[in-house]
């Protein structure tokens, strides 16, 4: 029998006075979400909260819709508090935050993963020896390295690097992608703000997950992980979601 195991953790980084990110995870659900805040002193963290809150509301009530329709529906809900709250309220007004949601059929005997994405916070799968970037960052510096103008090594330094080009509760409509796939026995899902991937490379991510494999204290893997963004900076908020696919 298979069974999950999922953590989050947040940390507010070395140089940031208010932590903006938020999230969640649930063993006993079967998901996990990351959310990076933006806008105004108060702005992204209202909105990240609001992200959290209103898809987590409605994955724990009862529904006999696909999970596609039902990670689309409460993305809308998410979407519609936060631009509506931000038009009401001048202080909060241009507030926003990326929104990446994991979640996984049964947590008693999951085979399928949905996922469902705005902006740049990340989704990864890592299986034994490899690291795959699930989700695509709607950010301009992709476009860019799409488009040829940069190369992947600039993509870090780039002036424009902090710029997004998608997020939940910033404009009347919002786009979303959408992502599905088979999970296995072993996998590992991470989630992430770039308060990470901009400290921390795949390879250093890939290691730290491996170190930690055989003990599955997800926990300490994720503080670890936490640490190395620290330890080269913590420029942003740091957080971090780690769902796993195991025995029981």
């Amino acid at each position: 029998m298979l069974a999950i195991r999922a953590v989050f953790l947040t940390d507010i980084g070395s140089k940031r006075s208010k932590n903006q990110d938020n999230g969640f995870a649930s063993a006993e659900r079967g998901f996990c979400m990351i959310a990076d805040g933006m806008g105004g002193h108060r702005g992204g963290e209202t909105a990240s909260r609001l992200a959290v809150e209103k898809q987590s509301e409605n994955l724990a009530q009862e529904s006999k819709d696909s999970m596609a329709d039902r990670l689309i529906h409460g993305l809308n809900l998410a979407h519609q508090a936060i631009y509506q709250l931000s038009q009401e309220n001048e202080s909060l007004r241009g507030m926003g935050t990326t929104s990446t949601l994991l979640s996984v059929d049964s947590p008693t005997n999951p085979r399928q993963a949905w996922i469902i994405h705005v902006g740049d916070s990340r989704c990864y799968l890592i299986k034994r020896g490899g690291l795959w970037q699930l989700t695509r960052d709607h950010s301009l510096v992709q476009e860019k390295l799409r488009a040829g103008l940069i190369t992947r090594e600039q993509l870090k330094t780039d002036a424009m690097k902090n710029v997004i080009t998608r997020s939940l509760g910033f404009e009347a409509q919002v786009q979303a992608d959408l992502y599905h796939l088979s999970v296995e026995r072993d996998d590992v899902f991470m989630l992430c703000s770039d308060g990470l991937t901009g400290q921390v490379d795949d390879a250093e991510i890939l290691a730290t997950i491996e170190q930690f494999r055989e003990s599955r204290d997800w926990k300490a893997c994720g503080e670890r992980l936490i640490a190395l963004a620290n330890e080269r900076g913590g420029d942003d908020n740091i957080s971090v979601g780690l769902l796993e696919i195991g025995d029981q």
